[in-house]
């Protein structure tokens, strides 16, 4: 199975990554090389590792780089491989969503438009999405208060879970704008502590970390959309309180 975790930056991703492959070490991950090629592009003016700073000075022609980086990735895979992916094609949707909500460099309405049909071929290169949403009255990863731009991470992290939570309920409406109308990936919320989020994953999945029968499965019914899973969670979070 071919899983990618996606979500706002400072949601410990990496985390439920590392968190994932100690619970179901029969996966590996794959690395993603987008950032050594936009380091390699921008030469002298990245002086920094953090992905951040190029997204904010982002562009048309970035996007397309990292979009492209990341297809040719994920296209070396099949359903029988079990791979992980830290970051992937959402949250490149989302990042150019966010640079045309800015009026970044090349970045607009047409431009999306035309992104959208190679969105829609490679999407179906996934088996599960884990969105890794910002919830109130849930455990969140604490942005260090050390940070020169605190204020600036806090709502730079919001407008990015609101663009994530806009592309979930288009995908639980069943709208296929940016997904393949077939081979469509299930795209998860998994959200709580690092040990919630691990108990959260093993509704779905089982001890090998594939998706259950539909009549051994704790989510029955539901694996693409989790439309019952939260009366499940509130008493899980209850439980472990």
């Amino acid at each position: 199975m071919r899983i990618c975790v996606s979500g706002a930056t400072k949601m410990s991703k990496t985390k439920l990554v590392q968190d994932f492959l100690m619970a179901f070490p029969n996966y590996k991950e794959v690395k993603l090389t987008f950032r050594d090629k936009i380091k390699e592009k921008l030469g002298d003016n990245f002086d920094s590792p953090d992905i951040m700073r190029i997204i904010r000075m982002g562009n048309k022609e970035t996007q397309e780089m990292i979009r492209d980086s990341i297809i040719e990735q994920i296209s070396a895979f099949s359903r029988e491989d079990n791979v992980i992916y830290d970051r992937g094609l959402m949250d490149n949707l989302m990042y150019s969503l966010y640079l045309c909500s800015v009026g970044a460099d090349g970045c607009d309405g047409d431009w999306m438009t035309d992104q959208l049909p190679i969105f829609r071929d490679y999407f179906k290169f996934y088996d599960v999405i884990m969105f890794t949403p910002l919830l109130t009255g849930y455990y969140a990863p604490v942005i260090p208060e050390g940070s020169i731009e605190l204020d600036r991470e806090i709502i730079f992290r919001s407008e990015q879970n609101n663009i994530f939570v806009a592309l979930h309920k288009e995908y639980l409406d069943g709208k296929r704008n940016w997904l393949p109308k077939e081979d469509t990936p299930a795209i998860l919320e998994i959200f709580g502590t690092p040990e919630e989020r691990i108990q959260m994953i093993r509704l779905y999945v089982d001890e090998m970390g594939q998706p259950y029968d539909e009549d051994k499965s704790l989510v029955k019914g539901h694996l693409a959309e989790g439309l019952e899973f939260m009366e499940k969670f509130e008493e899980l979070h209850e439980k472990t309180k």
